[in-house]
This record gives C-alpha cells, structure tokens and sequence, in this order.
C-alpha cells in the first residue's frame, strides 16, 4: 500500500513549504503536526498530541469542524477550535489552497484532479448554505482523493502491464484494490523477486513534490499480514 499518499498529495498539491519540507526529511509527519500546532519540540510531543494532530491531517480536507474535531480526537470544542485555527495558520500553503479550490469552482462549476478528471458542482452557488458548504467540501476533498484513486488505477494498469510481458500470470495475481492499497496472491518462490519491482513500480506512477513511497506485507492470508522482512 501507499504509505500516507493523501497527505503526500496534499503537500504537493498545496506547495506548503512546512508539510513538503517534513516528507523529505522522513519525518513522522502526525509528530510533526503536533509538535507545529502545540509549539513544543517534535521530541516532546506526547501520544495524545500526535493523536489529536492524525485526526486534524485526516480531517482537514473533509472541511472538519469543531465539533467532530473534539469528538475525534477527544478533546474541548475550544481546543479543537483553537487547533484548527492555528493549523490552518501554520500550515498556511494548506489554507491557500483550499481557499484556491473553493474559488476556482465557484468561477468554472466544476472541480477536477491533476489528471483531469471533472466533477461538477452547481451546488456551490447555491443559496442555500448547506447545499454551498457541502459543495465547497467536495471541491477541496474531490482534487485530493480523485487524484489519489487516479494514482491507484494507474498503478494497477502499470502492474497488470508488467504481468502479462513478463509471462507471469498464474505466477502473480491482482485480486483486490482497497482504497491505496493493493492485493496479489504471489508464488512462494517469487515473492523475494516480484514485491520489490511492484514496489518500485508502485512508486514510479507519478513525480510529486515530495516522495511517494510504498510499503510491502505479506502473509499465508489477509488477516496475518506482516511487513515484508526484505524491505529496508
């Protein structure tokens, strides 16, 4: 599966300097958050901090609000306003690029990811503010995970691709795709030659900003997955 891809897509699309700079350095990118919207040094961040911080990541683009911030994360509906205002202040490329989104559909009725794919949103002019707020979710939610489906239907032709030239079906098949991660029934034998090049072919489908990385498990079934000892 990807490792974080949304987040990665956020950064890249978003161009903020503070989340890009986190996912080239390796940073734990929830520690980093936190450390940024509780101003204390990432080594003194605490478990609930970086809990707190994973739900505001997560959240963000969903257009989270007070309420299910604090239900979340388990904390005040002051806290969670006060997290998301300096969020929002911190991770400012972030802001800007929502607010971008908003605008942009408002202007053309429509709203799309890097690969061009549209959906239309005539709700957001419309009068009725419920219909207009769920509209500009749509518009900064659809460009991030339009583009992250589009990344992962492309990693699948690029795979099945590379299947059939190597003569390798019944050898290594794709059975399932959830979200950003995918399943194949591999060859015992194979597995040591084959989950590094998916990997790598994982990895290739598209230049970000910053690195998308994937990560490998594997198992006798779904449910005994473990991270794959070959990769470093």
């Amino acid at each position: 599966d990807y490792s974080q891809i949304h987040l990665r897509i956020i950064a890249s699309l978003s161009g903020d300097n503070k989340m890009m700079e986190a996912f080239k350095k390796g940073l734990d990118i929830h520690k980093f958050t936190a450390s940024e919207i509780n101003n204390v040094p990432i080594d003194k961040v605490t478990p609930q901090m970086r809990f707190a911080a994973k739900a505001l990541n997560f959240g963000i683009i969903y257009g989270i609000g007070a309420k299910s911030f604090a239900e979340s994360a388990g904390i005040s509906r002051e806290k969670a306003r006060d997290f998301i205002t300096e969020y929002l202040r911190d991770f400012s490329g972030i802001a800007k690029y929502m607010q971008d989104l908003k605008n942009k559909a408002r202007d053309i009725g429509f709203t799309l990811t890097l690969f061009g794919r549209r959906r239309y949103i005539p709700e957001i002019n419309s009068p009725n503010p419920m219909l207009r707020s769920q509209a500009e979710r749509i518009a900064v939610n659809m460009p991030i995970q339009g583009l992250e489906a589009d990344i992962i239907k492309k990693a699948m032709i690029k795979i099945d691709n590379w299947i059939q030239k190597e003569g390798l079906n019944g050898e290594v098949i794709m059975i399932l795709q959830v979200h950003d991660e995918l399943l194949f029934e591999i060859k015992e034998n194979l597995v040591e030659k084959i989950t590094p090049k998916i990997i790598k072919l994982m990895e290739g489908v598209i230049d970000l900003e910053v690195p998308i990385t994937a990560e490998a498990k594997i198992g006798n079934n779904w449910g005994e997955l473990k991270k794959y000892a070959g990769i470093a």
